[in-house]
């Protein structure tokens, strides 16, 4: 056991300095130095959240409400510091999910082999 512990942690440390990583926290910094950038997913979020409740209650909503969602997404997808943390996000994530299927096509017996589905 210490020794896949061992190992879970250079794995850690290897994704800590991998490209993909150290750019999606410089993306994530980006954000958090944009007030407007911050405030815009802030805003973008809360109108997800208060759509989703809605939804999960039963409730109508109201066409201002898809409205201003479908502003926030425009906006969102506008602007550029935002646009660099989803594809810091995207890329980490692929990423990821070719460590996992590594781990996976390790640990699975041969007919469960993880799909290509990327």
């Amino acid at each position: 056991m210490d020794d896949m512990l061992h190992k879970a942690e250079e794995l850690g440390r290897l994704l800590a300095d991998h490209s993909r990583f150290k750019a999606l926290m410089a993306a994530r910094d980006a954000v958090r130095a944009d007030g407007a950038a911050r405030q815009l997913l802030a805003d973008y979020q809360s109108q997800v959240e208060k759509i989703q409740e809605l939804t999960l209650g039963q409730k109508p909503v109201e066409v201002s409400d898809k409205r201003r969602l479908a502003e926030l997404e425009q906006q969102v997808a506008s602007n550029e510091v935002l646009k660099k943390l989803m594809q810091a996000q995207a890329d980490f994530s692929q990423l990821m999910s070719n460590v996992n299927r590594a781990i996976y096509d390790r640990i699975a017996p041969p007919d469960e082999a993880a799909p290509d589905g990327d």
